[in-house]
């Protein structure tokens, strides 16, 4: 598979501060090594820059800006017959490669690795933090001028959305859960079978949309794998049930963006989360 690796170095909107370091230090860690070591071809990088003069005072009309330059990068690799590989600060880079795959493809659904929900919105969130709410504006529940400047005219619909992995979620998380058909995989369940349950949740969804977007954040692997992150779960799968679930999701679903997200580079002096981050890159391109 040819792989075109995107990198949004912003956490947020901000610039050369924690994770927005990691899409750097994923690939100095030797991600692009490990692809081609595993058959694939590598482009050289694409880097989004979020020009000065088009920031403003306000971090979701720049969130709006950042997400539609990385939505043209990822439907201009979809179109040249690439899998584009979108690394990112954190996970509110997640609207912009949901919106790739939409223009891309018609309409784009999701399966969303995470040990969060990311479904918060500003009626729910505790904490007004934007990045508990990516997920949420791909589905349509907030920020409506975020989503459409990333290309996602129409929200993902619920029946083509799936979050695998969390042990960390809200009260009002749950009740989102609980009033939408979202396809739920925690990771409690994720044993020695977790790629057989993968395939069951996902595969009666494959044909709710017609281009998937696979977004990882690296914290669904736990703080053993992932030093230094800032919200680590109570409960994790196995590194091994991970990578069998990520391959399973990957070919369940027509699968045409990878997402990896929110690695830290300070916090992991062995460089631990960089090595993660390539073995889940792998898994997700298994018979690619």
């Amino acid at each position: 598979m040819h792989i075109i690796p995107i990198l949004v170095p912003y956490a947020g909107d901000v610039a050369r501060w924690g994770a927005a370091k990691g899409p750097a230090a994923m690939m100095a860690g030797g991600l692009a090594d490990t692809l081609r070591q595993n058959g694939h071809t590598v482009a050289e990088p694409v880097e989004i820059v979020f020009p000065r003069e088009r920031r403003t005072r306000d971090p979701v009309t720049n969130l709006g800006v950042i997400a539609a330059m990385v939505s043209d990068a990822v439907a201009a690799a979809i179109g040249e017959g690439a899998m584009p590989m979108v690394l990112q600060g954190n996970c509110t880079q997640a609207v912009g490669p949901a919106g790739g795959v939409a223009k891309a493809c018609g309409t784009a659904g999701i399966v969303w690795y995470d040990a969060h929900g990311d479904m918060h919105t500003l009626a729910t969130t505790g904490t007004g933090l934007l990045g508990g709410m990516p997920y949420a504006v791909c589905l349509g529940w907030e920020f409506d001028d975020w989503r459409e400047s990333a290309g996602l005219a129409a929200p993902v619909l619920a029946e083509a959305a799936a979050l695998i992995g969390a042990s960390d979620l809200d009260v009002e998380e749950e009740a989102a859960l609980s009033a939408n058909p979202i396809a739920r995989l925690d990771a409690d369940a994720m044993g020695a079978d977790a790629d057989a349950r993968t395939a069951a949740l996902l595969a009666p969804r494959a044909g709710a949309a017609p281009g998937w977007y696979m977004h990882i954040d690296l914290d669904v692997a736990g703080p053993d794998e992932l030093p230094g992150a800032l919200t680590p779960a109570p409960h994790w799968p196995s590194r091994a049930a991970l990578l069998a679930s990520v391959t399973a999701a990957a070919q369940a679903v027509p699968l045409r963006c990878i997402g990896l997200a929110a690695y830290d580079p300070s916090g992991d002096p062995e460089r631990r989360g960089a090595r993660l981050a390539a073995d889940l890159a792998v898994a997700a391109l298994v018979g690619r």
